[in-house]
């Protein structure tokens, strides 16, 4: 298998990746072009609010009932900002900034385990260019901070051998990740597993085998559980704390902009499959000879058809405010189309479609020496839709970010692997992630850039 790419090269290829993000998203702030009421809104009603409300009763803010529906990490953590450096709006956007710019590196950084960081910059620049993203560091909001946690637990567990130094990162990062949004609980189960992989008992019964298992470590596979531990020990504080897994103000009767307790939202996974299915549409094509030559690709390809008729056919998936199923481009255009017995047509054939891609590239990633990765990844996959289904809010900005960060590390993963269509390069991967990342910089540029410069225009 060829090794990633190592030398200068490497580190100046994430610091290059990283200098376009901060440049994309610190210039509309510091040049107050960053005024777009429809696209601040959970900024300026809720997370701004917050923070300033923690930081005037600090250090002894109410975690009981406030504005916001997740749990109070970064609302605290800013609130000591303001507490340190004063009341600035203009101070937290530029500290939001941060926390994008570093989900972009941690992400490239993962990708570059295998990759190598010039590739690998290429494999992840999509999700440094997701509006949502971009918009998420623009203004204040807990989404970014977030997913860059839960991406350390989760590339730990995929990409990195399993060790006392790497348990307890990740333990670390999962229970911080809790703090700051209660549902990122998702990845515990699997985390907590991923280190018994190296155990012989289990080990010999595995259908793959990975170097990365070769050697069990004890004190991993305990930070693993005290990881799960610690997750469900600060989801279970919180629950207790506020009779309920969210704030009083956001359960059933109360008085939050939208409820996100109360009920199940069958219709996340064909959504989530289908925003993979358009996302990774490029990536498809230039892979597409991959797929097409190899019988396991194509074993992988026809099960996850399979599955994802399954899931458009089987589960609700009718676009409407009142289903918590609204918001987004998806959502618009899958109003639009026909619906068959509470089923959206569009969500349907996009997840049977998407179903097909994610075969495809966790196949791909078998394949290329990476049947580990590929099943953890998988593993993941199936716990967040499961935990997403639970919050009756199916926001699009809640899967576009998951669903670019699951498309590159697949792509970073397939680096040096042979299937029997021929090897996976460095260039194929480098246009797959370009042509990727350019659908997201055309999507970037219709939302969010062009109505600020449009706002900006008409603000006298």
């Amino acid at each position: 298998m060829t090794q990633p790419t190592s030398g200068r090269s490497a580190p100046l290829a994430g610091v290059a990746l990283l200098a376009a993000f901060l440049v994309a998203t610190l210039v509309p702030v510091l040049t107050g072009f960053d005024q777009l009421p429809r696209k601040s809104i959970d900024h300026d009603r809720n997370h701004v609010p917050v923070i300033r409300e923690f930081a005037q009763a600090w250090p002894s803010p109410d975690l009981t009932d406030y504005d916001s529906a997740t749990t109070p990490g970064m609302h605290v953590i800013l609130a000591a900002a303001i507490r340190v450096f004063g009341d600035s709006e203009t101070m937290l956007q530029c500290l939001s900034s941060l926390f994008g710019a570093g989900l972009v590196l941690t992400t490239w950084w993962f990708a570059s385990r295998t990759a190598g960081g010039r590739v690998a910059a290429w494999c992840m620049l999509p999700l440094a260019c997701s509006p949502y993203v971009l918009g998420n560091a623009i203004w204040v909001m807990t989404d970014n901070l977030a997913l860059a946690t839960i991406a350390i637990t989760a590339g730990i567990s995929i990409f990195i051998r399993p060790s006392g130094r790497s348990g307890t990162t990740s333990a670390i990062a999962l229970t911080t990740s809790v703090c700051i949004r209660q549902i990122n609980v998702w990845p515990s189960a699997v985390a907590a597993v991923v280190p018994w992989l190296a155990a012989m008992p289990v080990r010999r019964r595995l259908p793959f085998h990975d170097e990365l298992d070769r050697r069990f470590s004890r004190t991993a596979a305990v930070a693993g559980i005290l990881g799960l531990v610690g997750a469900f020990a600060v989801l279970g504080w919180f629950a207790w704390l506020w009779g309920g897994l969210v704030p009083p103000a956001f359960q059933p009767g109360g008085e939050g902009a939208a409820q996100h307790a109360g009920g199940l939202n069958p219709a996340v996974s064909g959504y989530s499959l289908t925003l993979l299915c358009v996302y990774a549409a490029p990536a498809t094509i230039v892979v597409l000879p991959l797929w097409r030559e190899d019988p396991v690709v194509r074993r992988w390809i026809a099960w996850g058809v399979g599955l994802g008729t399954a899931v458009g056919v089987l589960l609700e998936s009718a676009p409407g405010p009142d289903a918590g199923r609204v918001g987004g481009w998806l959502w618009t255009i899958a109003a639009m189309g026909p619906e068959v017995a509470g089923r959206s047509v569009v969500i349907a054939i996009g997840a049977a479609l998407g179903g097909g891609v994610a075969g495809g590239l966790l196949g791909i990633v078998s394949r290329s020496g990476r049947s580990r990765a590929a099943w953890i990844m998988l593993a993941f996959g199936v716990s967040f839709l499961a935990a997403y289904t639970a919050n009756l809010q199916a926001f699009q900005r809640y899967f576009d970010p998951v669903v670019l960060l699951a498309a590159g590390w697949s792509l970073a993963l397939m680096y040096g692997g042979r299937t029997d269509a021929g090897p996976v390069t460095g260039p194929r991967l480098v246009v797959a992630g370009a042509a990727t990342a350019a659908l997201q910089i055309c999507l970037a540029i219709a939302t969010l850039y062009a109505p600020l410069l449009l706002e900006h225009g008409r603000t006298p």
